[in-house]
């Protein structure tokens, strides 16, 4: 009788876990479709893709390697 008592338990579990699993599953879809929401939106600050073209230089970012082997430094 234990085995099919923890059988049963076994069942619970997995029943619990799919559910979560299910629960999990929505709220990522409601994140992304929130998330995709906001990228569009461009009163939402950081929501929008960078533009590579306005990249802002970094000192050392970028930098030929070579180059600074030869010359000491940046």
């Amino acid at each position: 009788m234990e085995h099919h008592e923890q059988a049963d338990r076994l069942e619970r579990d997995a029943d619990e876990m799919e559910e979560r699993s299910d629960k999990l599953d929505q709220r990522i879809d409601e994140t992304r479709s929130d998330w995709e929401a906001k990228e569009q939106d461009s009163s939402v600050p950081g929501a929008q893709p960078e533009d590579p073209e306005r990249e802002e230089s970094l000192p050392g970012v970028g930098v030929d390697e070579e180059l600074v082997d030869e010359e000491g430094g940046p």
